[in-house]
């Protein structure tokens, strides 16, 4: 059985991207972990001689987080009780250390198929719009993490569009991501920005692509640039009401770019649309 891991502090956004990964697990019969880590604060030891002063100070901070844990994780399960999730597919895990280390330890121990993180949905750099939290994560882990922002809903997931350069290293990312879209019944688009320059080449690539995953319900498209190529991406998703949009991590540069808008159209977009980050294998 697949399962998905969900790091959470708890917060309302957490609260909310837990509803969507609950719902999510459900939709691909997958069993739900929730990881709950903290850091422990450094202290300097204003008594040198007395070791045992600081040992005390770091054991309430870890008790601390731990009545936090524990006074959380009632609410947690029986609102997954309340979505009809089985009680005995979900779990939680306590963990000291920083989210990305511990996830990246977890996934050492067993498979997640998927990570599910909430996300801030605010304009600006990257860390600010996702969160510094599920960046680290997906720097840091190979299992693709789904970013859910702030206003997001899960109402089914009927239409992803999948980003592509059309370069051979995507096909594993997109045949991953034609799996789950199969299994919560979506319909996928394969979209490519492109230029007058290079359409004959990449209608070429687009005929071995269509060829290549004729066994699966997926269109590709070819979208004329408009203003840049994160411009045009996040307009189709607006105007095609896109429930998901999955990307490949090549580099932060292109993450920047696609959140960097803070037009009131890209807003809508950074708070109301999850993204599915796949690894550029």
């Amino acid at each position: 059985m697949r399962t998905i891991l969900f790091p959470t502090d708890f917060s309302a956004l957490a609260d909310n991207a837990f509803i969507y990964a609950i719902h999510l697990a459900k939709s691909v019969d997958a069993n739900l972990k929730v990881l709950h880590s903290y850091m422990s604060p450094v202290f300097a030891s204003v008594h040198p001689g007395q070791p045992e002063i600081l040992g005390e100070m770091y054991a309430n901070v870890e008790s601390t987080e731990r009545e936090k844990f524990l006074n959380n994780t009632p609410h947690l399960m029986q609102k997954a009780m309340d979505y009809g999730f089985p009680e005995d597919r979900i779990s939680f895990l306590f963990e000291e250390g920083p989210v990305a280390s511990v996830v990246r330890e977890l996934s050492k121990k067993q498979k997640f198929h998927l990570i599910v993180m909430g996300t801030h949905g605010q304009s600006g750099f990257l860390d600010r719009i996702i969160g510094s939290n599920t960046v680290s994560v997906i720097d840091s882990v190979k299992t693709p993490v789904i970013a859910v922002p702030p206003h997001a809903r899960f109402c089914g997931i009927n239409r992803v569009v999948f980003t592509t350069l059309f370069r051979e290293t995507d096909k594993i990312a997109l045949r991953e991501a034609l799996i789950m879209a199969r299994e919560v019944g979506a319909e996928t688009t394969c979209i490519h920005v492109v230029t007058q320059s290079d359409l004959t080449t990449v209608g070429r690539h687009m005929e071995q692509w269509c060829e290549d995953h004729k066994r699966y319900t997926v269109q590709f498209k070819l979208l004329d640039k408009v203003e840049s190529v994160e411009h045009t991406i996040t307009n189709y998703i607006l105007d095609n009401n896109v429930d998901m949009l999955a990307v490949i991590k090549r580099n932060r540069n292109f993450f920047d770019r696609l959140f960097k808008d803070s037009t009131t159209h890209n807003l809508t977009f950074h708070t109301k649309v999850p993204i599915i980050v796949y690894h550029e294998e």
